[in-house]
């Protein structure tokens, strides 16, 4: 499994959303917002554009984490915790 850590989770998701919003600016008013406060070829326009495809390719990967998991759930298959158990009940 991928060890991608959960804490970009909520920093993609607002990425994803600020690039959405900008596509959807530039698709129904022909505006893209990040061009027009960064610059149309800035360095930063680019950096934004970057973080927020590496956004969506977290959230991706994520996503399928998920859903392999669930459906090793709903196939009674089970990962194993690391804990030891034995008929003591010492762990």
């Amino acid at each position: 499994m991928h060890n991608i850590p959960d804490n970009l989770y909520v920093p993609s998701k607002l990425l994803t959303i600020v690039g959405a919003l900008n596509w959807g600016l530039v698709g129904l008013l022909n505006f893209n917002l990040v061009a027009a406060i960064f610059g149309k070829r800035s360095l930063i326009s680019r950096l934004i554009y970057t973080l927020v495809g590496l956004a969506g390719v977290y959230l991706v990967i994520k996503h399928k984490e998920k859903y392999l998991a669930k459906h090793r759930k709903a196939k009674g298959e089970h990962e194993y915790s690391g804990k030891q158990y034995s008929w003591s009940g010492i762990q």
